[in-house]
């Protein structure tokens, strides 16, 4: 698998069908719970694409705080956005991104991530894990997990030194700009999920 394919398949990597981990296990027990469940259950091509489609869509509604992210990567287009754009863009979002990563899960099988270290803040830590393959370099992720709810929620994730969310909101924010509103942003991602 080339390495940019893994690299845009890794922000969901650990995500699970199991339940969420205790907040007593930490943000590390919650990756590490996470990366060893999640492989096995979204990489079988035994399990139709749709059942993938649908279990990814509860764990990313579970393990990841899409509502977070959302305001994340729009910016400052979030701040102007009304409630019903910002509610609409929630959808989109995980609608998106239920689509693009269910069907990329199967090359990511063989791949063993190991939890390194973690480093607590305010409401927040940063999970340092190594990604690797029995047949290639090892990747560097650095996960944000918010504290939430009693538990968990991923809303970052950094590899090799590039973050995710910022890399999507520089994307977007260029949709935006280019097609003069956030209008624009949702029709596109509109057309990106009916393919």
């Amino acid at each position: 698998m080339r390495p940019l394919r893994l690299l845009l398949l890794l922000p969901f990597l650990t995500v699970a069908l199991a339940g969420p981990a205790a907040a007593s296990d930490g943000a590390d027990g919650f990756i590490r719970t996470l990366a060893a469940t999640v492989l096995p259950q979204l990489t079988d091509p035994s399990i139709p694409i749709e059942q993938r489609k649908t279990r990814f869509r509860e764990v990313l509604n579970r393990d990841f705080d899409l509502d977070k992210i959302g305001k994340l990567v729009l910016g400052r287009h979030w701040r102007r956005a009304k409630p019903a754009k910002r509610k609409e863009f929630r959808k989109l979002l995980e609608n998106y991104l239920s689509g693009l990563y269910a069907r990329r899960f199967e090359d990511l099988a063989g791949l063993d991530i190991k939890v390194d270290g973690v480093r607590d803040f305010e409401g927040w830590s940063m999970v340092y894990t190594t990604a690797t393959r029995a047949n290639g370099a090892p990747v560097l992720l650095d996960w944000r997990v918010d504290s939430k709810d009693g538990g968990y929620a991923i809303t970052d994730l950094v590899i090799e030194g590039v973050s995710m969310v910022i890399a999507q909101r520089e994307e977007f924010s260029a949709i935006v700009i280019e097609s003069g509103s956030l209008d624009g942003l949702l029709i596109k991602l509109r057309m990106r999920i009916a393919g």
